[in-house]
């Protein structure tokens, strides 16, 4: 698979992480809570400038970024299930359908983006490798 349908998968799935935040988000501001619904709208409007960054630049960083921030939800996600979430002020809570389809999600950009640098990285290589070969 070459880099360009790569990123274009990347963004789908960040398009479509997005849209499951927004709709955590109306559910959470419908509950009132006031700690959840905010965080799931940061999330939720974070992924799509970073989205636009990845297909508008050719520039590693926002894969970085992808990766880093991604891993840094999922471990928080996982944190708020367990006895730490009163780290937090609030008390562990139950795996939700869309927490689900939002990690599933959230691993595929996490495993694309990962793709995405070594296809980068193979594709230097080879265009290094054929400029040393032809001179």
């Amino acid at each position: 698979m070459n880099q360009k349908s790569l990123i274009g998968i990347v963004v789908g799935l960040m398009i479509a992480i997005s849209t499951v935040y927004f709709v955590e988000t109306i559910e959470e501001f419908e509950e009132q809570d006031m700690v959840k619904a905010p965080f799931f709208l940061i999330v939720a409007i974070a992924y799509l400038p970073v989205a636009y960054w990845m297909i508008s630049k050719k520039n590693s960083i926002p894969f970085v970024v992808t990766i880093v921030g991604s891993i840094g939800i999922m471990v928080l996600y996982a944190v708020t299930r367990t006895d730490l979430a009163i780290v937090f002020g609030m008390e562990a809570g139950g795996i939700g359908h869309l927490g689900i389809i939002s990690k599933v999600l959230q691993v595929g950009v996490v495993i694309g983006s990962f793709l995405v640098l070594l296809q980068a990285k193979k594709d230097k290589w080879l265009s290094h490798k054929e400029s040393n070969f032809v001179n």
